[in-house]
C-alpha cells in the first residue's frame, strides 16, 4: 500500500542520497536555484504559474486554486506516464516552494498510481534556511596561494587525490577566475545555485579536519563567495606557490593557447581599464600577430600586481612561501 510520509529538511535530505527528489517549482524558479540532484517535474509551467499569481492577487485563493486545476489537470495522465517510465520502483520526494499546493497536488495524484511519497515540511523556502546555516560552518580552512599560472588548480586536485578535503571555487563557479576564465566552460551558475553547491560540498565535509582552498577573489566570474566562507579564507594560513614568471607564463600558455584567437582578444579588451589604452593595444596587437608570449607576459604582470595587492592585505605570519615540490612533500606525506 503506498503512502505519504511528511519530513523535516535534514531527514529529507538523508533521504535524497538514495530517492530521486521531484521538484514541483516552474522551470523558471528551478533555474534560479534547486536542490542539487533534483529534477524539475512542474505542476505549473511560467507562463501557468503566472497566471495563477494573478488570479490570487485580483480573485482570491479560492479562484486561483481553481484555475490552478484547470491549467494542470489535463497534464495528470502525462505526470503519471512520466513518472512510471524515470521512477519505476515507485518511491520519490516531492517538494514545492513552501510545501504548499503544488507538491500536495502532486503527491496526490502520484500516490494515488501507487508511489511512496515524502514530503518536504516548508519546501525550497526551507531548504535555503539550510543552505544560508550551512555557508557559515565553523571550517579549519588552510589556502593554497600564488600569482596566476603557479597551477593552484593542480595542487588542489592532487590533494584530492591524496584523499585530502577541498573545496574547489572555481570548478563549483565555473569559471578559472580571470578576465579568460569563462572560456570554453559551461555558463556559470546562479547566485543561488552557486551557494546550494557550495552548501552541498560543505555538508559532506567532515569538520573536524583541515579543508583546502585555492586562494580567489571575493568574485568568481559572475559569482560571490558568500561572506562568512570568504572572510574565514582570508584569515587562513597561505601557502604560497612560489613559482618563477616563466615557468608560470608557458603554463598559462599552455592552458589558454590553444584558444580562439577572438576569443582571447575580446577576453583581454575587458582588461582595458586596468591595462590602459597603451598596454591594452600592445597587448592586442601581440594577439594579432600571434607573439603569444609577449602578449602573456603583458598580462600576467597586470595579474601579479593585483594579486601581490590582495596578498600583502593577509596577514603577513600567515603567508607560507615555498615551491611546489616543497609543499608537495610537506603536505602530501
Amino acid at each position: 500500500m503506498s503512502k505519504i510520509t511528511q519530513v523535516n529538511i535534514q531527514d529529507f535530505l538523508k533521504l535524497s542520497a538514495k530517492l530521486p527528489v521531484l521538484d514541483a517549482r516552474s522551470e523558471g524558479e528551478f533555474a534560479q536555484g534547486h536542490l542539487c540532484g533534483a529534477i524539475n517535474f512542474p505542476m505549473l509551467n511560467n507562463e501557468e504559474r503566472a497566471l495563477v499569481g494573478t488570479c490570487y492577487k485580483q480573485k482570491g485563493h479560492e479562484k486561483a486554486v481553481m484555475l490552478g486545476y484547470e491549467l494542470a489537470g489535463p497534464k495528470f495522465h502525462l505526470m503519471i506516464a512520466n513518472a512510471y517510465k524515470l521512477f519505476p520502483e515507485k518511491k520519490i520526494l516531492i517538494h514545492c516552494f513552501r510545501g504548499g499546493l503544488r507538491s500536495r497536488i502532486l503527491s496526490y495524484i502520484l500516490h494515488t498510481a501507487g508511489f511512496d511519497i515524502t514530503l518536504l515540511v516548508g519546501g525550497y523556502k526551507v531548504y535555503r534556511k539550510y543552505v544560508l546555516q550551512m555557508l557559515e560552518t565553523d571550517l579549519q580552512l588552510k589556502v593554497i596561494g600564488g600569482f596566476t599560472g603557479s597551477g593552484k588548480t593542480i595542487i588542489l586536485n592532487e590533494l584530492k587525490n591524496k584523499q585530502q578535503q577541498i573545496i574547489d571555487i572555481e570548478a563549483l563557479a565555473n569559471h578559472r577566475g580571470s578576465a579568460f576564465g569563462a572560456i570554453e566552460l559551461p555558463p556559470q551558475p546562479t547566485q543561488e545555485q552557486f551557494e546550494n553547491d557550495l552548501a552541498n560540498q560543505i555538508a559532506k565535509l567532515d569538520t573536524s579536519k583541515i579543508v583546502w582552498v585555492e586562494d580567489e577573489s571575493r568574485m568568481t566570474g559572475k559569482v560571490k563567495t558568500p561572506d562568512t566562507f570568504y572572510l574565514k579564507m582570508r584569515s587562513a594560513t597561505v601557502y604560497f606557490i612560489d613559482k618563477p614568471f616563466d615557468e608560470r607564463a608557458q603554463h598559462i600558455l599552455n592552458t589558454y593557447g590553444k584558444f580562439d584567437k577572438q576569443t582571447l582578444i575580446e577576453s583581454t579588451l575587458k582588461l582595458k581599464k586596468r591595462l590602459g589604452d597603451l598596454r591594452l593595444r600592445e597587448a592586442i596587437t601581440h594577439l594579432e600577430n600571434n607573439e603569444m608570449e609577449e602578449w602573456i607576459k603583458i598580462v600576467l604582470t597586470y595579474y601579479d600586481k593585483t594579486y601581490l595587492f590582495g596578498l600583502e592585505k593577509r596577514d603577513g605570519k600567515k603567508t607560507i612561501k615555498m615551491s611546489e615540490e616543497e609543499f608537495l612533500v610537506n603536505e602530501l606525506q
